[in-house]
């Protein structure tokens, strides 16, 4: 496919637009890193959408890719995998959120394998789905100006978050629950980092909240199966209409895998101490009602102890993971997890492999779920 030329009709291939060196300073510009929607990998396919500041599409092309392949497949189940990502990264080829993602996604396509073989099945096709924005705006060989960049990258991602991502989630919704209303068995995970993890949740809130407000024992989203925010960046007080729900549930001891997971390093100085001091002169213009909440006006979901209901750590030979819930026999499918540094390293450190693993079990705990739903019926 023509890089400067992409035209309907010809089969995607993997070869990604090779990005133009750094400079020693510079601005990063406002347009898209990658010419084309759509790359075959062979084993799974990878989709590239990317939006400006202003939260608009960069290229409708890579959209109507998303939903050709959506299309091609709808009488198919598949498993999507979403990452949104978050400040100081992009869609550049040589990403490295980008290059690890595509490990997750080979790391995926392994675990359908091996999970559908003990069921005699044949492996569904993967789509892995890579959000782009301008989380990197400025750049410099020191590192200084990506880092005074946080305000202003934060105010870009809150437009994004309005803009045609949320056309592409609603797509991505509806191929599934049409797949779901037709007796299939298709997967959806989506995943948001950083403002990137803003950018999800502004746009799923409303089905997340939904969810925590139904009088049912087993929890599910018309969204997707898992909503999973790792260091995400945004108040926390616009978790607490979902907390307060929680805090209202019966207890129930329906076995299910979690539907939102919500990941914070306790070392991540971004949204430990970089966000909260940028957000204290909320303090001086909105009232709130007790200590609770206006800890949950300046900080994020994962700094607040009172919120969380698990912590993560590494086991004692560094690559397996050990979750700890927070109460005895919690089973909300809402977590709030608190990660060691072992398993998540401040702020970008994520695709470490203790982490890794426990996305694993994550998404494969509603791989074997979506088998046995359909397999039931």
């Amino acid at each position: 496919m023509s890089e400067s030329d992409p035209r309907p009709g010809i089969a995607p291939d993997s070869r990604l637009t090779d990005p133009t060196p750094y400079g020693f300073i510079g601005v990063m510009g406002n347009k898209p890193h990658q010419s084309s929607g759509l790359f075959d990998f062979g084993e799974y396919q990878l989709a590239i959408v990317e939006f400006d500041d202003q939260g608009r599409c960069y290229s409708r092309y890579q959209m109507k890719e998303v939903v050709a392949w959506l299309s091609d497949h709808a009488n198919t189940d598949a498993i999507i995998v979403v990452f949104t990502h978050g400040w100081k990264h992009n869609a550049r080829s040589d990403d490295n959120n980008l290059a690890n993602f595509r490990r997750v996604l080979k790391e995926t396509v392994e675990q359908e394998k091996s999970e559908q073989d003990k069921h005699s099945n044949s492996a569904r096709p993967i789509l892995g789905v890579f959000v782009g924005w301008r989380g990197l705006s400025l750049y410099d060989r020191f590192g200084i100006l990506d880092n005074l960049s946080f305000w202003d990258r934060q105010d870009a991602g809150r437009r994004v978050a309005v803009g045609s991502v949320r056309e592409l989630f609603g797509r991505l919704r509806h191929y599934r629950n049409r797949r779901l209303d037709a007796g299939g068995a298709p997967l959806l995970v989506i995943v948001g980092h950083s403002f990137g993890g803003m950018i999800v949740y502004s746009a799923l809130a409303q089905s997340l909240i939904e969810a925590a407000s139904s009088t049912k024992a087993h929890v599910s989203t018309r969204f997707a199966d898992l909503v999973l925010l790792v260091n995400p960046a945004f108040e926390a007080e616009r978790y607490l209409p979902i907390w307060d729900l929680l805090n209202e549930r019966p207890p129930s001891d329906v076995d299910q895998p979690p539907v939102f997971v919500c990941a914070t390093a306790f070392n991540d100085w971004a949204t430990g101490l970089a966000f909260p001091i940028g957000n204290l002169y909320c303090l001086l213009t909105e009232s709130w009602l007790g200590v609770q909440e206006r800890q949950a006006m300046i900080n994020t979901v994962g700094h607040l102890d009172w919120l969380r209901s698990h912590d993560l750590k590494a086991t004692s030979n560094a690559s397996g993971y050990e979750l700890t819930p927070r109460k005895a026999g919690f089973q909300a499918p809402f977590w709030v997890v608190g990660a060691a540094p072992a398993v998540i390293n401040g702020h970008n450190g994520i695709f470490q492999l203790p982490f890794l693993k426990f996305i694993a079990g994550l998404v494969f705990a509603h791989v074997t779920n979506s088998i046995k739903r359909k397999t039931s019926k």
